[in-house]
């Protein structure tokens, strides 16, 4: 008996002892009359169905429990329960012919009114996803789904096309039943069983009443049974190699990439040509979904559509956990999701994944990168800078950086000037005693400066690998050569430490130096 009865009958007791109330027994009670019942009054009848089938009962008050036995101690729970426009409680049973229904409440919390009709329902198809109107693509439907008005089972399904045949299992919970047709299907297709424009058919058997063997429908193809045709679309187009993800090996998500370079791009290869037009989409999600006020960081990078191939664009963009959610603690994960491809006849390409059929989901390591950067400078700084010097720039992590010029900055008649060397015009060599530096060589152009005047020096258009401002790290100030200052002599090779500057270091700590004329890391 459920708890809220044995609760009930606690005050009922104590109603009786004070009001003497009688039960109101209904007895033998029937379909469609309406009976009333009172506050705390024991309510109680009993009805023995002629034929099996639905019956569905009424309340406007506390609910009216239905029982198998005189003693009430063996509760029928419901199938279904709703309320009805009028906002009566409505519950649905399956009963059986001659088995007495024995209806009970000891002590209703709220007075109303109770009825029940008995119906022997047919069983109807309420609704088939997909419809065999459609063509079917495999893409988008990866299994049948068909409703029906009442609890059903159903023992068998085939899938017949051009001679093959499967039996598959349908999946029956309550009024649904759900077919998984997609790997046999896909099988088909890759064997080349399948064209563009075939009649499969779907054939359902065993159908009948969950609840009452007898119950079976007759849909036409004979008792018990369901069959349902679907045209086929064209094989759909598969994933068949990808870069830039998990699944190919790249298992980071960088905070920043360089654009221009290689890293960064993600390229999705399929087995056919793409719809250009079709315009897929990516977003990048950040955060965590259990912290609802810190909220969650989404983004669109730009897609590209050419042929067989879609890229996905992640250059140029910042993304520090700091910067994408401020506030919340750093996530370990990141992910991207491209979504909604399609081939020239409107199918969604093939994910493979039910649980999301028009997107391809991946999940990084979100790893947050910076780089040191620091130059060293021939002729060094201070010096005056003479028109045809040869120099040379030592960069720690050139490889990680591009720019697109060297520029002298000056003043000339007092009024800011500018001489830019093209990237173009340099030498670039890698420093071979160090696998994480460049060289760059160039000649000194003439410069007419003002008379006491610095020239700066600096790279134009600098970017770095890790999307941090390095132009402070990579600059040198000389004298302009009418000055007459001598230039700083290079340290000897003395086996004395100096730093980029040229200043003697007695206690070098980490860091780049100079030491019997050349560069050295200090960890």
């Amino acid at each position: 008996m459920k708890l809220r009865y044995l609760l009930a009958s606690t005050v009922v007791c104590a109603t009786v002892s004070m009001n003497a109330a009688e039960p109101k027994d209904f007895g033998e009670m029937q379909p469609e009359v309406v009976y009333s019942y009172d506050l705390l009054v024991p309510v109680m009848g009993y009805y023995t169905p002629v034929e099996s089938g639905i019956m569905k009962s009424y309340c406007t008050g506390d609910e009216i429990g239905v029982f198998t036995d005189a003693d009430h101690q063996n509760e029928i729970f419901s199938q279904q329960s709703f309320y009805t426009a009028s906002g009566e409680k409505a519950r649905v049973y399956s009963v059986n012919a001659g088995q007495t229904l024995y209806f009970y409440n000891p002590a209703p919390v709220a007075q109303g009114e109770f009825r029940f009709v008995v119906e022997t329902e047919n069983i109807e198809v309420g609704s088939v996803d997909p419809s065999p109107d459609n063509v079917l693509s495999i893409s988008s439907s990866y299994r049948a789904e068909l409703a029906f008005n009442m609890s059903i089972k159903c023992t068998k399904c085939v899938i017949e096309i051009n001679g093959e045949s499967a039996e598959l299992t349908p999946e029956v919970v309550d009024s649904y039943i759900s077919v998984n047709w997609f790997n046999t299907l896909r099988q088909w297709y890759r064997a080349g069983k399948i064209n563009e424009g075939d009649i499969m058919t779907l054939t359902l058997s065993g159908i009948r009443d969950a609840y009452n063997s007898s119950n079976r429908p007759d849909f036409g193809d004979g008792v018990g049974k369901l069959v349902l045709k679907y045209k086929m679309a064209a094989k759909p187009v598969e994933l068949v190699s990808e870069s830039g993800t998990p699944n190919s090996g790249v298992f980071d998500f960088l905070s920043y990439y360089l654009p221009g370079g290689d890293k960064g791009i993600v390229s999705l290869v399929f087995s056919g040509d793409l719809d250009p037009a079709c315009h897929p989409t990516a977003e990048i999600q950040y955060g965590d979904q259990d912290n609802i006020e810190a909220g969650m960081y989404m983004e669109c990078p730009p897609v590209k559509v050419e042929g067989n191939t879609v890229t996905v664009d992640l250059q140029g963009v910042k993304r520090f956990p700091e910067q994408m959610v401020p506030g919340l603690p750093a996530q370990s994960t990141i992910a991207l999701i491209v979504s909604k491809i399609k081939s020239p006849d409107g199918q969604y390409v093939l994910t493979g994944q039910m649980a999301s059929p028009y997107s391809y989901g991946f999940s990084y390591n979100l790893k947050s990168v910076s780089y040191s950067i620091a130059a060293d400078w021939v002729p060094a700084a201070g010096s005056a800078l003479n028109a045809g010097t040869e120099m040379e720039i030592w960069v720690l992590n050139g490889g990680q950086i591009t720019f697109d010029s060297v520029d002298f900055t000056y003043v000339k008649d007092g009024v800011p000037a500018v001489i830019s060397i093209p990237y173009s015009d340099l030498k670039v060599e890698k420093d071979t005693y160090s696998t994480d530096a460049l060289l760059y060589y160039l000649t000194a152009p003439a410069i007419e400066a003002d008379p006491d005047s610095e020239i700066t020096v600096t790279f134009g258009g600098l970017e770095c690998a890790d999307g941090l401002d390095h132009s402070s790290d990579i600059f040198v100030k000389y004298k302009s050569a009418s000055t007459g200052v001598d230039e700083v002599e290079s340290a000897d090779a003395d086996g004395v430490y100096y730093d980029l500057t040229g200043r003697r270091v007695m206690t070098p700590a980490k860091g780049i130096y100079i030491r019997n004329g050349r560069k050295i890391i200090v960890k």
